[in-house]
């Protein structure tokens, strides 16, 4: 249950609605602050937001929704009670991808990819606002449990109290991800104002840049974060059911980074390659790319969910590892993007 901040006549004013809505204000504060400096017109940020707020709220929680029926008494319910439940993060992302893409169709803005590196910093920076939030429910917890009284506080963990009186001290996923993405909001805003402007090689466009590598980086953090959940949105299939035996270990959120990071190297691949021609660099990057995979997928994730405690420690330690290969991998393949001056600076 979500903890009321405040009664407004018969509404009821929820702590997480309060800290997502700062995080929305943090995020619209900054967008203007990198874009208004740099365009005439603010008309695409303003016609922006209220799109990929509807957007946004429609995708994640009807996501949430179908991976997590059982948490709502009906599809109406979780659209209209905020009471409980949660949101699923690839939809938001989604949902401001298509705002985006509107805004940039109504021709307020040159390209979508253009309107996004200006809103990149501001969205982790809501994301990690988001994250922050269930300190005031019972969602992102971890199923690790924190037995040395040391670490029984945040950051580390979080305590729950079931009805018999007994605290258990769950990893504090939320809070952990918090911090991270807090600081990738900051560093992508450092990025974004050293590398906007970067010249490209043709025909790699310089819009668009900022976006894809954090959102690769986001989605390295958020594989082994959602990994670490008791409650993420697993991949469980209502009507191909036969699938669920080779997807059920794996969460939404995670498959959804891989496929972008994939994505992503793809899409510098090519702009690479159209560039330059085909060097020895990219069949190297794409097999320590396909290795990352291995490592997130079987070495981490499968062998968690088979071993369980058993093996925490080393194979979240393979899967750390192979989040920052996979990130590194695109990073280096958006390098090879770049004019040979730049490139050896």
């Amino acid at each position: 249950m979500n903890s009321i901040a405040m009664y407004i006549g018969d509404y009821e004013i929820y702590w997480s609605s309060v800290i997502i809505t700062l995080g929305m204000i943090c995020c619209l504060t900054m967008t203007l602050a990198l874009y208004k400096p740099r365009n005439e017109s603010t008309a695409a940020v303003w016609i922006f937001f209220p799109l990929a707020f509807i957007f946004s709220f429609l995708f994640s929680r009807v996501l949430h929704y179908y991976f997590n029926a059982e948490s709502y008494k009906s599809f109406l319910s979780a659209m209209t009670d905020y009471s409980n439940g949660s949101y699923v993060l690839p939809g938001m992302l989604l949902g401001i991808w298509l705002a985006a893409s509107l805004v940039s169709r109504m021709g307020l803005v040159s390209s979508a990819a253009r309107l996004l590196d200006f809103l990149t910093p501001g969205v982790l920076l809501l994301i990690s606002f988001i994250r922050l939030s269930a300190l005031f429910n019972e969602s992102c917890r971890s199923k690790i449990i924190i037995n040395i009284p040391l670490f029984q506080r945040l950051p580390f963990s979080v305590g729950s109290t079931d009805p018999a009186g007994n605290t258990t001290f769950r990893l504090a996923t939320f809070f952990i991800e918090f911090i991270i993405v807090f600081i990738l909001a900051f560093w992508s805003l450092s990025f974004f104002q050293k590398n906007r402007n970067l010249r490209m090689q043709p025909p790699c466009p310089r819009a668009g840049n900022i976006m894809r590598i954090f959102l690769t980086a986001y989605g390295a953090v958020e594989i082994i974060m959602d990994s670490t959940r008791y409650d993420s949105p697993l991949m469980h299939f209502r009507f191909l059911s036969s699938l669920n035996q080779y997807s059920a270990f794996i969460s939404l959120a995670q498959i959804f980074a891989a496929v972008s990071a994939i994505a992503v190297l793809i899409f510098y691949s090519r702009m690479s390659m159209k560039a330059a021609g085909f060097s020895w660099k990219h069949p190297v990057l794409w097999l320590v790319f396909l290795a990352s995979l291995f490592g997130m997928g079987y070495l981490g994730e499968y062998r968690v969910q088979r071993y369980g405690t058993q093996k925490y420690f080393e194979c979240y330690g393979i899967m750390a590892a192979s989040c920052i290969l996979m990130f590194l991998c695109v990073f280096f393949m958006y390098r090879m993007c770049l004019p040979e001056k730049e490139y050896y600076e």
